[in-house]
């Protein structure tokens, strides 16, 4: 009919039968530029070659069936295999969100694991170092200092491994030091034999004078300073590690009922409406603006609220793990450990005459006693029997790298989703020629920005996040990534000004806590207004930064509704001739 039509057209003829011909072409071609007619035919189909596929999912239809669906309006589907289709569009949308999430999850586990193994091997290499030092340099002390050093050590080990220390570390070290007086000034002051041991009425004035004696100068209370910070800012660091994984383990518990009608009618849509029209599953795949849409609709209404805090609690971990590496962090401060110990027995000796002399006149002359009961400690402690290590273990420098790219590339996990699960085989790369929901076809609506729900074509928005806080699941976890984050800001600070107290004075006095990036669009942030709120914590709403170099341009293409569809440009021409023959005919 198009051909006849067509010739009739080329020969010649006058200029209202021209416009009659391609009045009459334009509309049988349509709106959009495709013939009705065979869009009818599509729409229409046989549902035998579809039955298979229906089949291979445990969903039986009834071809032909004269009572469409609501939602689809196929021949090859009612209401109640709608309804059975809906569900499980619903749980492979729970599914394939936990399947990316569970493997996220795996980094944060296999991080913990490796640098918590990484710190405990370091933690037994500078203990043995130690001993070693001891055993070979002050020969003479090493027998009654082993277990002071052991207890040192196994406390800096039970606070990287242990949520609950029942050892202050603090009060430890100092304990150590205390206990270590005596030894020290028994051996490597006074210079008595080592069968030869203090009364320990007089041991007892040593250690009740330690304060007032100091007789290791300030480096007890600078290394205790140093080694706590160190050690606590490495346990936050495990800790958030470890919870953080425990957040996204917990994700398996939340189930797609909170889900709101509007998001399970558009995964139907989007998944399973052309196969109820009779499409090929295969061949009818959904546009990518189609499923961005659709996920991040329903991503908002499931998990999308734990987004901004999910954002701020990593936006710390990137410093802390810095902080925790640098040249004040425990890796260093445990492999200089042996040197600072040695260092003070050192002030104690280079001190020695003056040390004595406040000793007589606090505690008198030393009061000594035979003893042979650490003749056997000497021979256990010789040089051979430890195990000596001229190597640091090597460092996971490149494990650890890699974890802060990819914790820095998913700051924004849960909103980041929607385009990691289009990526799969299952959806269409692009907006042309595919299943728009409806029919078959170019994808028309624009892609609704990350955290615009307001604007989604496909999920209208409602307030779904705030009925998802109603989920006590979710505010636990909200309030848990709350405080993991303030944990790991205030270890951050803890051990960037440990040693210089006027520094973090200027520093607050200039406000440098968390500064808003200028880019930082409002409107997002009112977005952010309304769908996140506090929980309880006394915080109020968390704000988020996002920094616009990590922000990955859309490679969407621009609206097809822009574009101009060629019955419009066929009846432009129309008007444009029918301006020449008037105006030609009233010459």
């Amino acid at each position: 009919m198009h051909r006849s039509r067509g010739l009739a057209c080329s020969q010649k003829m006058s200029w209202v039968a021209i416009l009659f011909c391609v009045f009459a072409f334009a509309f049988e071609l349509g709106p959009t530029g495709v013939d009705t007619k065979s869009v009818e035919q599509q729409e229409l189909p046989n549902c035998d070659h579809v039955s298979s596929f229906f089949s291979s999912i445990n969903v039986t239809i009834q071809p032909a069936n004269k009572n469409q669906g609501n939602v689809c309006g196929g021949s090859c589907c009612d209401n109640q295999v709608e309804s059975q289709l809906e569900a499980k569009a619903t749980k492979n949308f729970e599914r394939l969100v936990k399947h990316h999430t569970r493997s996220q999850r795996g980094h944060w586990e296999q991080t913990a694991d490796m640098y918590r193994d990484y710190l405990l091997q370091l933690s037994h290499q500078s203990e043995n170092k130690t001993l070693n030092l001891f055993s070979t340099v002050y020969q003479k002390m090493s027998p009654l200092s082993r277990d002071p050093i052991k207890e040192l050590y196994g406390t800096i080990r039970n606070h990287l491994t242990s949520t609950s220390h029942s050892d202050d570390l603090e009060l430890v070290t100092d304990k150590f030091f205390r206990d270590l007086f005596p030894v020290a000034y028994h051996h490597m002051v006074v210079h008595a034999d080592k069968d030869v041991d203090f009364h320990k009425d007089y041991k007892n004035c040593l250690t009740h004078t330690y304060d007032e004696l100091k007789p290791f100068g300030t480096i007890p209370q600078t290394l205790s300073s140093s080694l706590v910070a160190s050690v606590s800012a490495a346990s936050v660091l495990l800790r958030v590690l470890r919870e953080g994984a425990e957040v996204l383990n917990k994700l398996d518990d939340l189930g797609t009922e909170n889900l709101q009608p509007s998001c399970k009618a558009a995964l139907l849509k989007m998944n399973y409406c052309a196969t109820c029209k009779g499409r090929n599953h295969n061949h009818a795949k959904p546009c990518a603006g189609l499923c961005k849409n659709v996920m991040r609709g329903c991503l908002m209404q499931y998990i999308g609220v734990l987004n901004q805090y999910w954002y701020t609690f990593t936006e710390a971990i990137l410093p802390l793990i810095n902080t925790v590496r640098s040249a004040d962090g425990i890796e260093s401060e445990i492999k200089a450990l042996d040197a600072k110990l040695s260092n003070a027995i050192m002030h104690a000796m280079e001190n020695g005459p003056q040390l004595e002399l406040k000793v007589k006149k606090a505690c008198g002359m030393p009061s000594l006693m035979h003893t042979d009961a650490l003749a056997g400690a000497y021979e256990a402690t010789a040089p051979n029997a430890l195990m000596q290590h001229n190597k640091w273990i090597l460092a996971p420098n490149n494990e650890m790298l890699q974890f802060e790219m990819t914790i820095d590339k998913n700051k924004d996990l849960f909103m980041q989703l929607s385009s990691t699960l289009c990526d799969d085989e299952e959806y269409h790369n692009k907006n042309e020629d595919c299943w728009t929901g409806t029919h078959y076809g170019d994808y028309t609506h624009d892609t609704a920005p990350t955290m615009s729900q307001k604007y989604n074509p496909e999920v209208p928005y409602s307030s779904s996040s705030e009925q998802s806080l109603q989920d006590s699941r979710l505010r636990l976890l909200i309030d848990t990534l709350i405080n993991l984050k303030n944990a790991a800001t205030k270890a951050i600070s803890s051990i960037a000004f440990k040693n210089d107290p006027e520094k973090m004075l200027a520093d607050m006095a200039e406000g440098s806590g968390d500064h808003y990036r200028e880019d930082y669009d409002s409107h997002e942030d009112d977005e952010y207004a309304e769908n996140g709120s506090g929980s309880g914590d006394g915080q109020g709403e968390v704000r988020v930064e996002v920094d616009s170099s990590n922000i990955t341009p859309t490679t969407d293409k621009p609206s097809n509704s822009n574009r101009i569809s060629t019955s419009s440009i066929l009846l432009t021409y129309s008007v444009v001739l029918l301006a020449v023959l008037f105006g030609s005919s009233s010459h």
